[in-house]
C-alpha cells in the first residue's frame, strides 16, 4: 500500500488562497495584510489543503483562533498533530503561553475538549452560555425588524467605537467598572472594528457591542457592556445598528451567535430571541509552552 504524504506548511499571502476555507475571516486579512503578529500553519495531504491552524501573538502570549480539519481527515489525529506543530513554533517565537476559546455544541463540543487535553491544555470551562439565531426570523420582529429596512437611520448618540471621541475612548479605558475580560482590548483580534458599536452620551461611552465573524459567514456578539448613564434601552438601540451593519455588510441573511458574558445579557437575549435559537457553550483553555524548535515544513507519513 502506498503512504501518502502529509506536509505542514507555514502560510503565507501566498499560500493563503488553498487554505481560506479553513481559517477565519479575520486570520485571512491578516495573512493577506502579512500582518507579523499571527502565525498560521496548513497540513497538506497530496497536493491538497485539508487543514488549518492559527494563532494570534501577543508578548510572551498567544491566543488560538482557528484549528479547523476537512471531514475527509477527520479522526486520524491531524487536529492533534497540527496544533502540537503550532505550539512549537510559537514556543520557538517567545511564546510562553497559549489560550483558546471555542464555540460549539455536542459532540464535537467534546470532541475539541478532549483534544485539548490531550495536548497538554488545562481541563476546558465554560466561559459562556451561547445563542445561535438567524436574522431571517427577525425581519418582521417589531423590535429588531427595522434593522433590516431600508429606512433605517443610525441614531446621532451611536457611533462605531472606533469612531468615538478621544476623550470618550480615553476615559473608557481608564473606566474602572468594566471587568477585564469584557474590555476591547482583551478582544483584540477576534473583534472587527466595523462590528464594534457604541453609544456615546455626554462625552462618555455608556454602552458598547463587540463583535466578529464566524468561520462560515455568520456573526458572533462577543461581549455587550452597558455603564451607569446609558438607558435601559441601550442593548437593543445598539444591537439595532449592529444588525444593520451586518445585514449591509454580507447582502444576505446571517448566523447569529450571542455570546452571553453575564446574566443581564443573557436575559436580554433571550427576550430578543424568544424560542428563536439553538444552544451552545464557549469553553476556555490555556497551556504553557515550553522552548523547543519546529521545523516550518516538516514531513511526514500517515
Amino acid at each position: 500500500m502506498v503512504k501518502k504524504e502529509w506536509s505542514i506548511r507555514t502560510l503565507d499571502r501566498e499560500e493563503l488562497p488553498g487554505f481560506q476555507p479553513y481559517l477565519l475571516p479575520d486570520t485571512a486579512r491578516s495573512l493577506e495584510r502579512r500582518e507579523k503578529d499571527v502565525l498560521a500553519l496548513g497540513l497538506v495531504l497530496g497536493h491538497n489543503a485539508c487543514a488549518a491552524a492559527a494563532a494570534r501573538l501577543s508578548g510572551e502570549s498567544a491566543e488560538l483562533t482557528d484549528l479547523f480539519v476537512d471531514e475527509i481527515v477527520r479522526h486520524r489525529g491531524m487536529g492533534g498533530l497540527l496544533l502540537e506543530r503550532l505550539m512549537e513554533r510559537l514556543a520557538a517565537e517567545g511564546v510562553s503561553r497559549l489560550s483558546a476559546s471555542y464555540v460549539l455544541r455536542g459532540e464535537e463540543l467534546a470532541a475539541m475538549d478532549r483534544l485539548m487535553v490531550s495536548c497538554g491544555f488545562s481541563a476546558p470551562w465554560r466561559r459562556s452560555r451561547v445563542f445561535r439565531t438567524h436574522s431571517e426570523g427577525f425581519h418582521q420582529d417589531p423590535r429588531l425588524g427595522a434593522a433590516f429596512s431600508p429606512q433605517y437611520r443610525t441614531p446621532q448618540d451611536v457611533c462605531a467605537l472606533s469612531e468615538a471621541p478621544q476623550k470618550a475612548m480615553e476615559e473608557l479605558r481608564r473606566g474602572e467598572d468594566i471587568p477585564d475580560y469584557l474590555a476591547p482590548e482583551a478582544f483584540q483580534g477576534r473583534a472587527l472594528p466595523e462590528l464594534c458599536v457604541a453609544m456615546v452620551r455626554d462625552g462618555r461611552v455608556t454602552a458598547y457591542l463587540l463583535s466578529g465573524e464566524d468561520g462560515a459567514g455568520g456573526i458572533v456578539l462577543l461581549a455587550a457592556v452597558r455603564r451607569e448613564g446609558a438607558p435601559s434601552t441601550a442593548f437593543q438601540t445598539l444591537l439595532l445598528e449592529l444588525l444593520n451593519r451586518c445585514w449591509y455588510r454580507l447582502g444576505r441573511d446571517f448566523a447569529f451567535y450571542f455570546s452571553v458574558l453575564d446574566d443581564k445579557v443573557e436575559r436580554l437575549a433571550l427576550l430578543l430571541m424568544g424560542e428563536r435559537y439553538e444552544d451552545y457553550e464557549e469553553h476556555s483553555c490555556a497551556r504553557l509552552l515550553s522552548c523547543q524548535d519546529g521545523g516550518e515544513n516538516e514531513e511526514v507519513s500517515s
